[in-house]
């Protein structure tokens, strides 16, 4: 799936609200998104799975009760017939109606004018033909110029003119769809009447085209229009009326966005084990059975912290980052779509900043260590509203001695009235040291049989002394003389 097109609403809504929270690409590839995304998308139409996406990157506090409503009345109804009317706006150039509403169109003026003058020259020319019958012999070179700036201009108009023709069509699903009681009244605070009268003959002659029965009347219109330059005009009509409606055309774009996401929660609510959060003001944060929707089967955890933050530590691959994912999607959900995946969330409303998946930047000249400082030090800017700030083995890219000492101070730091940190590490002497400012130490642990290591993913309260580097190299058959010099020097 192309998401450079699933994102064209989210960019230029980013650009155009004041949210309480954009999440960044780095944030969001930190958490996995676009995979999430693909796996509990259940929309049907394009400019659905738009807005859909833009719930997952803009955060507001602002609630929305027809969202709300809407979700409800999918819950209790199974619409099939504003399935199909979703399913008419399925075609890839949907994705590009956004375009529409974001940039203006420009008229080619040049195409314009000429079309005024040839309209002079064919009145001139009908004038004089009550006196000179032989100068009607002039509408022949008159009208294959027309020609000539006619195609010219269909050559410029052709992509404008399918993305109108399905814009068309989105103003007569949205039309449809709010023939439903429960879509009626948002649907009625929107002025589409000039929009719908203007843009009809796109979508009709679009069809005239298509019906080898009705050719001979699509001909009789194309040479028309190439008499009097109608589609010139027509064009600069349009233009005229789009770039003016935009607001009209956003409102009616997300309330077909809306009705479709409402209608995939529904879905997703009903495959999924969900729950309604519960936000507070305290900084605390329960968590009872929650799990990740990517992962099948997940392990379901339990997490209950008040007033304080944690730290994870843990053996390799035994579930630490994953664990601080599971907590910052469903903080997502939870704030942006109104359920998450848990039996209980209780949460403050949060900003989400994450520190994961960070990579050396050979284009940007920039190291591991630099990018790490650079988020971290966003983190530390004080904020009125709560944060939840996940970190993945801070400060691993520089020495041991430093990134000790640098570790201990930042997080001590970041440990504020409205900061929540969940920090994994496998430094037992960074975990016991924050123990005395405000962290909960928390660990995940693993059993060994013969040469199998089995995960729990379960999260327990305290310090995990056990580690697993060499046993894994034990279990992938290193050299016996490595093995052998590694507990050695381990000691």
């Amino acid at each position: 799936m192309d998401f450079s097109l699933i994102k064209k609403y989210f960019k230029y809504k980013s650009k155009n609200t004041n949210a309480f929270q954009i999440i960044s690409d780095e944030i969001a590839d930190d958490l996995n998104l676009d995979l999430l995304f693909l796996k509990v998308d259940r929309t049907i139409s394009k400019i659905g799975k738009q807005y859909f996406y833009s719930k997952f990157r803009i955060i507001t506090n602002e609630k929305n009760s027809l969202f709300n409503e809407y979700q409800d009345y999918f819950d209790k109804n199974c619409l099939t017939n504003v399935e199909i009317e979703l399913d008419k706006l399925n075609r890839n150039r949907d994705f590009e109606i956004i375009e529409l509403i974001e940039n203006d169109i420009f008229i080619n003026q040049k195409f314009l004018n000429y079309a005024k003058l040839s309209l002079v020259f064919l009145c001139v020319i009908l004038f004089c033909s009550f006196f000179v019958t032989q100068i009607l012999f002039l509408l022949i070179p008159l009208f294959l110029v027309n020609a000539y700036y006619h195609y010219l201009n269909k050559n410029y108009v052709e992509y404008y003119n399918l993305i109108i023709s399905r814009l068309h069509k989105m103003l007569a699903v949205s039309e449809n769809i709010s023939k439903t009681k429960a879509f009626e009244n948002e649907y009625k605070q929107i002025n589409i009447k000039k929009l719908r009268n203007s843009f009809w003959t796109s979508n009709a002659t679009e069809q005239l085209a298509k019906n080898e029965f009705l050719i001979v009347f699509w001909l009789i219109l194309e040479l028309s229009r190439i008499a009097f330059n109608l589609e010139i005009f027509g064009f600069a009509k349009k233009v005229t009326i789009l770039n003016s409606s935009k607001k009209e055309l956003l409102s009616v774009f997300e309330f077909i966005g809306k009705i479709d996401t409402a209608n995939s929660i529904s879905k997703i609510k009903k495959e999924y084990k969900t729950t309604e959060p519960i936000f507070t003001e305290l900084k605390e944060m329960q968590l009872e059975a929650i799990y990740h929707p990517l992962l099948d089967d997940c392990i379901r955890n339990n997490l209950k912290i008040i007033k304080s933050s944690i730290v994870i530590t843990g053996s390799n691959m035994s579930g630490k980052t994953s664990f601080m994912r599971v907590v910052a999607i469903n903080t997502i959900f939870a704030q942006s779509l109104g359920f998450c995946f848990a039996d209980v969330y209780k949460a403050p409303f949060m900003k989400i900043f994450t520190s994961i998946s960070i990579q050396d930047d050979i284009y940007d000249n920039k190291s591991y260590y630099l990018d790490e400082v650079l988020r971290i030090k966003n983190f530390l800017e004080i904020s009125p509203d709560f944060k939840l700030i996940l970190i993945d083995e801070i400060f691993k890219g520089t020495n041991t001695r430093e990134r000790i000492a640098i570790s201990k101070s930042v997080l001590k730091n970041l440990n504020s009235e409205k900061n929540i940190v969940f920090v994994t590490s496998h430094d037992l002497e960074i975990a016991s040291f924050l123990e005395n400012y405000g962290y909960q130490l928390y660990y995940f642990s693993e059993t060994v049989h013969a040469n199998e290591i089995k995960f729990t993913y379960k999260i327990n309260k305290g310090l995990n002394t056990k580690t697993n580097a060499i046993r894994i190299l034990e279990m992938y058959n290193f050299p016996t003389n490595i093995i052998d010099e590694s507990y050695k020097l381990l000691g």
